[in-house]
């Protein structure tokens, strides 16, 4: 993913390619090389975080950091 701060990130590692035709919530839809539909279930939390914290909605953030699966260490280092 990319955000218009400039950072960007990995959501979801993949054995092979595939081609993105949509994504929704933690949902992403694609085809891949024998254009065969996929569904792939993806875990937004990071990215959103991001978002959050580049829209300065600090209120999200907090409950983003105490409800959600976000790693301690990686967020901490983020932050700082």
């Amino acid at each position: 993913y990319c955000i218009a701060n400039g950072d960007s990130g990995v959501i979801r590692t993949l054995d092979l390619p595939v081609y993105i035709t949509r994504v929704t919530k933690d949902t992403l839809y694609c085809l891949d090389r024998e254009c065969k539909l996929r569904t792939l279930s993806i875990d937004t939390t990071e990215c959103f975080f991001k978002v959050a914290l580049m829209r300065k909605q600090y209120g999200e953030v907090i409950r983003m950091i105490r409800h959600s699966r976000l790693c301690g260490q990686a967020i901490i280092a983020y932050l700082q």
